[in-house]
């Protein structure tokens, strides 16, 4: 059984600006019994006096790992759209992660043999079997089998997957931001992988905006790290069975998760 816990509405390390409702999901890894409750109460919280548009940003890694990638690629593709219909306008953003890399690879037929190695060894063959790979399938023969047993709809969720999404002093991304390069100078390699630079910088942080990223795990992992210049929401789903997200408006936040 899923259920959703709320915390408490507290001032946010930078005001939005915006009474508009800007939500980020962390990292799901196929956790889509947990996406799916975790999107019907951030559609619940969006209708509210007040709010008339909302923003959510899946922040990556939706594959991988947990054993229900084809229901989560589906679920994130609908986007909090799917649960809202036409009450108001919502944008869904898709960020990249590392492990979404290999699988927009795949689809535009850029996977190569050794990326298909590395995929394997961090978590994809569970992603294979729910996207119906063939069991044997030979690593140069990946690609055609995922593009072949995909709905394009969701092949075009992820081709379209950017790198990062800003708002106002905030930047949303999946791994983080490398303080040692100009902040307009940031390559996927660095915001889908970047770990301690980011994570522990060396020096103070150079940058005005605020980072809410996923990727990197920390205990107690059942909880979000709030940090002065960043909020992880990777609270490691698929092994703490909690999916985390976070809704901000104006000049506050508050975490929403769905635990089970």
């Amino acid at each position: 059984m899923v259920t959703i816990e709320r915390g408490e509405w507290t001032h946010a390390p930078k005001p939005l600006h915006t009474d508009h409702l800007i939500c980020a999901i962390g990292d799901v890894h196929g956790r889509a019994d947990l996406l799916d409750p975790l999107l019907a109460a951030l559609a619940e919280d969006a209708r509210v006096p007040g709010v008339a548009h909302a923003t959510c940003i899946f922040l990556g890694d939706l594959i991988d790992r947990g054993d229900r990638s084809f229901e989560t690629l589906g679920l994130a593709a609908g986007g909090l759209s799917a649960y809202l219909g036409d009450r108001m306008p919502v944008e869904d953003v898709l960020l990249l992660g590392n492990h979404d890399a290999w699988l927009k690879a795949a689809f535009e037929d850029t996977l190569t043999v050794e990326m298909a190695e590395l995929w394997a060894a961090n978590g994809g063959q569970p992603t294979w079997r729910a996207l119906k790979v063939p069991p044997l399938t030979p690593f140069q023969g990946l690609a055609p089998a995922l593009r072949a047993a995909v709905p394009q709809f969701v092949q075009d969720a992820v081709r379209g997957m950017r790198g990062s999404r800003r708002i106002g002093d905030y930047v949303f991304v999946h791994a983080g931001l490398d303080p040692r390069r100009p902040l307009e100078d940031q390559p996927e390699e660095v915001l889908t992988w970047i770990r301690d630079p980011f994570l522990h910088p060396a020096e103070p942080w150079p940058f005005e905006v605020v980072v809410v990223h996923g990727h990197s795990p920390e205990e107690p992992f059942e909880r979000p790290t709030v940090a002065r210049h960043r909020i992880n929401l990777d609270t490691g789903a698929v092994f703490t069975g909690v999916l985390t997200a976070i809704e901000m408006r104006n000049d506050r936040f508050r975490f929403v998760q769905a635990k089970g």
